[in-house]
């Protein structure tokens, strides 16, 4: 699944390339990947443009330039997002095989003309993503659900501090969930504990103010270099610079399960279940 790296990638890339292009039109082919109550979608994109792409959680915004109306887009599961001009190809989102770039397929269920004739295409294997169309009211309903974004000013030792006061559940549970830090997935849980020394089934209440510490610096540090190295699940796509998302070089327990781990060496990666979720650890490294 695309985590904060990954869809702050995505962002990136495109307020590079499709910023102020007019649309001619839109093409859903699957009906339930559209939403837009009271209106028909392809009539509402048709003749604008995209003024300004952001992020929150994993969540992409468009500001469209009909004034107070926005585009969300959430990727969910297998969700990807491939522009195409003349010149370059840039895609982000699930990780998949070179040849699947070969669109529209059968994986793709809406695409975006614009006039100059360059395409987005969004492609979802497993269909859980979706693109809707929302006033400021909708937006802030959809912002007031999520919690802080790890990787704006907001998300401080002492906001970090305060969300964890009084709480008693496992640690790992905690990172995941989306009304509390947005953005963190599995990947980036995982290896923030490692990094943090933490096992992921570790206890809230027991965790002391030097490992809060440690680990609110983990996820800082790991979302950052993962931003800096494009993410990991796209590794198979470039950027408008023909670069490739590289963070999987620098996973150390995410899919290392079986593997020694590579900074103690005296312990094999564990696979786990915790929160639901595969979750891999060093059975020595982490306390």
């Amino acid at each position: 699944m695309p985590e904060l790296p990954e869809v702050q990638t995505i962002v990136d890339d495109l307020n590079k390339t499709i910023l102020n292009k007019k649309i001619k039109r839109v093409e859903i082919r699957l009906p339930k990947i559209a939403k837009c109550d009271d209106r028909d979608f392809c009539t509402v994109l048709k003749n604008i443009s995209f003024q300004k792409i952001s992020r929150w959680g994993k969540y992409i915004i468009v500001q469209l330039s009909r004034e107070g109306e926005y585009l969300v887009v959430h990727l969910r599961m297998t969700g990807q997002i491939i522009y195409i001009d003349k010149k370059k190809v840039i895609a982000g989102g699930h990780s998949t095989e070179e040849e699947s770039l070969d669109l529209p397929n059968k994986q793709t269920h809406l695409i975006i003309y614009f006039q100059d004739n360059s395409k987005l295409f969004y492609n979802d294997q497993r269909q859980f993503g979706f693109w809707q169309i929302v006033n400021s009211k909708e937006l802030k309903q959809v912002r007031d659900k999520l919690g802080l974004n790890p990787l704006y000013a907001e998300f401080n030792l002492l906001s970090f501090k305060k969300l964890l006061k009084k709480r008693k559940g496992n640690i790992k549970a905690f990172l995941l969930n989306q009304k509390y830090i947005a953005g963190l997935g599995n990947i980036y849980t995982d290896e923030s504990l490692f990094r943090a020394h933490i096992l992921p089934f570790r206890k809230i209440n027991n965790l002391t103010s030097k490992e809060i510490k440690k680990l609110y610096q983990a996820i800082k540090d790991i979302l950052n270099l993962s931003v800096k190295h494009r993410g990991t699940t796209f590794n198979n796509y470039v950027d408008a610079g023909g670069r490739k998302g590289k963070f999987i070089k620098f996973l150390k327990v995410y899919k290392k399960e079986g593997q020694k781990c590579s900074r103690c060496g005296k312990e094999k990666i564990k696979k786990i279940k915790v929160a639901g979720r595969g979750t891999r650890y060093c059975p020595y490294c982490q306390k």
